[in-house]
């Protein structure tokens, strides 16, 4: 016969047997309580690393900022510098137009026939050429002042207009009636007409070859 009593201490005071339903809903329950701790260390640790990109999102939007600002303060001091020098490129004036020539360049203004006069002389082995071209000058309003031979023959151009100080004009009145004449200063005053062999004929009056200045 068992004790009175033993068999319910026996049950009561024994402990569970491992795997049993109590041992299991123990440590449920331990499980349970460790669970909140956890979600507060993940949060905080996610809160930490947003708050770190936060912080460097900002510095590099400033370090952004402070580049651009110098290279601008870079840029416009380099920009007075070159103003200041001169050096800056300045963009190219409008043309006016074509220039004027020099004030010494005027325009040809010849000077009447019988404000002319000049010396004919011929430097070709043709007789009386001299004599025959002063005459049709003589008819057209000019002074012929002495014909005569050439001591040197201007070769085969048609004509050389020898001319003293001053006297362009007057020289260019009587090279714009002999085509393909040149002109040549000399040191003495007076004008003179040295026919070559490549002369033919004066120009008609209304066909003359007027310079466009007289430089």
């Amino acid at each position: 016969m068992q004790e009175p009593g033993r068999g319910e201490r026996g049950v009561a005071g024994e402990d569970p047997p491992e795997g049993s339903d109590d041992a299991t809903g123990t440590d449920a329950r331990a499980g349970a309580g460790d669970g909140p701790g956890l979600a507060e260390d993940f949060d905080e640790v996610d809160s930490a690393d947003r708050l770190a990109r936060r912080r460097r999102r900002r510095l590099l939007r400033q370090r952004i900022v402070f580049a651009v600002l110098v290279l601008a303060v870079v840029v416009a001091g380099g920009i007075a510098a070159l103003v200041a020098t001169d050096r800056w490129p300045n963009s190219p004036e409008p043309s006016a137009g074509p220039s004027a020539p020099p004030a010494s360049c005027a325009p040809v203004r010849l000077p009447a026939p019988a404000e002319v006069s000049l010396t004919v002389l011929n430097g070709t082995d043709r007789r009386g050429l001299a004599a025959a071209v002063a005459g049709e000058f003589g008819q057209r309003g000019f002074t012929v002042t002495r014909v005569g031979n050439a001591a040197v023959a201007p070769g085969p151009v048609p004509a050389v207009v020898q001319y003293g100080p001053g006297e362009i004009a007057a020289a260019q009145a009587v090279a714009a009636r002999i085509e393909g004449a040149q002109l040549a200063e000399r040191p003495e005053a007076g004008v003179v007409l040295e026919l070559g062999d490549g002369y033919a004929q004066l120009r008609a009056e209304d066909a003359l070859a007027v310079p466009a200045t007289n430089c």
